[in-house]
């Protein structure tokens, strides 16, 4: 499948349009969804008109299966240079307001685009010159020798690297990812960290970045996104789909056997929208949730399910003007296997006009998270 990956991304993916709409491919909580390995193959079927090469760094569609490429010839670390745009940009005003000593951290930055047409790009932060392999890197998949993979790795809190569109998307699109063998944190003990992490100079108590550990499976983000302080992530992003280990079990996990929730900080799989990303609290704007089979009360931290370390999961972002579905298939702890399909049928308060959009996965904080992920199949289509 992935050695004509190419062929079959340029001949059109994922779904059918019609005169009158999106055809959907699968209903919310299939009672029998399919395998993971059978998700890709089953969005490849169809096409959409393509864009310009200017517009997606791709005609029809793109792909990357990480099997061809090579990581060589890198561009080298450059000084980052902390931005004050914002309240809660990494030098921002918020935080010289409630901390006169408030400093902004030395750091690096390093981008690396790669796809067709370059239609993708990795984005690393450290507050060290580390050899780049120690944060991505292509590695063989576990679950199938022979199969490479893109690894992606914080080994230090302070580090962050995400994978994300070059472009932005615009109103019509879909791009899917093969996301697993997820190691940040636990919810329990050091949850994932070395030591003494602390999530400063940020947050206002500097307390223990190891209370809450975890990444994103896919997210949509109003601004190119690049890692940041998880303040500014949170008012960035627009939907996600991501996890947040955390020592405290401050989430409620839902589990359809029982029919129940309960608290668990252990490997919760949040799906979210944000319908207003304004606002001044650092940990960001409050957000709906989609878990029981259906969107909650803004505010309430619930998680549709629990996700397994050593198994792949397929991610599906859509777009189709005013609406989107975020979707999420493969073996989790509950519902075992299962595909969760969250559908907003108006998203208007969420996609302003003419409001830039980008995709992303990994680890978008340089204040939290710790550990390593790894990626495959990246496939983008639009119209």
């Amino acid at each position: 499948m992935k050695a004509s990956l190419r062929n079959i991304v340029l001949a059109g993916c994922m779904l059918v349009l019609s005169a009158v709409g999106i055809i959907r491919l699968w209903t919310a909580r299939q009672p029998q969804a399919k395998a993971t390995a059978e998700i890709i193959p089953a969005v490849k079927e169809a096409a959409l008109p393509p864009k310009t090469i200017e517009e997606t760094g791709c005609t029809g569609g793109c792909g990357e299966s990480f099997d061809a490429l090579e990581l060589t010839a890198l561009p080298a670390w450059e000084i980052d240079h902390p931005d004050n745009s914002l309240p809660f940009s990494d030098d921002g005003s918020f935080y010289y307001a409630h901390n006169p000593k408030f400093a902004a951290p030395s750091g690096f930055r390093l981008s690396v685009p790669m796809g067709e047409g370059q239609f993708l790009t990795l984005e690393s932060y450290s507050r060290s010159q580390k050899p780049t392999e120690q944060l991505f890197s292509i590695v063989e998949d576990p679950a199938k020798p022979g199969n490479r993979v893109l690894k992606i790795a914080s080994p230090e809190h302070t580090d962050g690297t995400i994978l994300r569109t070059t472009r932005s998307l615009g109103s019509h699109y879909q791009i899917c990812a093969r996301i697993g063998f997820i190691h940040f944190g636990t919810g329990d003990g050091t949850n994932g960290y070395n030591g003494q992490e602390t999530n400063g100079p940020w947050s206002q108590d500097t307390g223990d970045a190891r209370n809450e550990n975890g990444c994103y499976f896919s997210a949509i983000y109003n601004t190119l996104p690049k890692p940041h302080n998880n303040a500014l992530a949170h008012y960035q992003r627009l939907a996600f789909i991501d996890s947040d280990n955390n020592t405290e079990g401050w989430t409620k996990i839902w589990d359809a056997a029982t029919g129940r929730w309960f608290k668990s900080g252990w490997h919760p799989v949040m799906i979210g929208a944000v319908t207003n990303v304004s606002g001044e609290n650092e940990n960001g704007p409050p957000f709906i949730s989609w878990a029981a089979g259906g969107w909650n009360r803004p505010g309430e931290l619930l998680a549709a399910d629990a996700y397994k370390e050593n198994s792949w999961y397929t991610v599906c972002m859509v777009r189709d003007g005013n609406r989107f579905t975020m979707r999420l298939s493969g073996d989790f702890r509950y519902g075992g296997q299962t595909t969760y399909e969250a559908v907003l049928e108006d998203a208007g308060e969420i996609f302003q006009e003419d409001q830039p959009q980008y995709w992303l996965l990994g680890d978008p904080h340089i204040n939290y998270y710790e550990g390593s992920l790894l990626v495959d199949d990246v496939i983008l289509t639009t119209r």
